[in-house]
């Protein structure tokens, strides 16, 4: 069971020897903060390559580090909290099944395995959804700068979830958007395959 409350110990190998970090699982706000903080760009580099990063993305992660540690001890560098910050979001897709007009989804995240139905979205939705989670700034020097709403997925999980198992409470923001995402995934895929038999 994943229990977004118990407090999470995580051992982080370094050249030094193992340093044992004490968190807590940060908040839906606080993962919203972070994905609006981190700014993802892409460089056009010619013939139809480009190069993505992300900028800051060790502050903004050590930031998030900083407000959810239990005590100060021991050191960890903005790039060590990045690695704490990425097994906090673990959120892999297992499996995606349709069942009637639904998607169950397995997920394995941090110390369990999940499951979510979500209703099928409509086109509306799919459509309301995929407006609101990017937003694309075109920059000077073929850049674009991509920022993430990951509370776009929220809005629209919430209204498709009709149940979840392997949580104590509700799934957790970065879950559900990890979810949702593999749910319209799937949708897409049977409808590209359905528009193929019929030709």
């Amino acid at each position: 069971m994943f229990d977004a409350t118990r407090p999470i110990t995580i051992n982080l190998r370094t050249p030094g020897g193992v340093k044992t970090v004490r968190v807590r699982f940060p908040s839906d706000d606080e993962w919203i903060a972070r994905q609006r903080r981190r700014k993802v760009l892409v460089k056009q580099l010619g013939r139809g390559i480009s190069e993505t990063t992300v900028a800051n993305g060790e502050d903004v992660d050590a930031a998030l580090v900083a407000t959810i540690r239990d005590g100060e001890e021991p050191e960890i560098d903005p790039f060590e909290a990045m690695k704490v910050i990425e097994q906090l979001s673990l959120a892999e897709v297992d499996d995606v099944v349709p069942d009637g007009d639904s998607f169950k989804v397995t997920l394995r995240v941090l110390g369990a395995t999940t499951v979510h139905l979500l209703k099928m979205p409509s086109a509306k939705d799919v459509f309301e959804y995929r407006r609101g989670f990017a937003r694309l700034l075109d920059m000077p020097f073929g850049r674009q700068e991509v920022t993430i709403n990951i509370a776009s997925a929220a809005a629209l999980y919430k209204k498709l979830v009709t149940s979840t198992e392997g949580y104590v409470g509700e799934a957790p923001i970065i879950h559900q958007a990890v979810a949702l995402k593999a749910a319209i995934d799937a949708m897409d895929t049977a409808f590209a395959e359905d528009r193929d038999a019929n030709f």
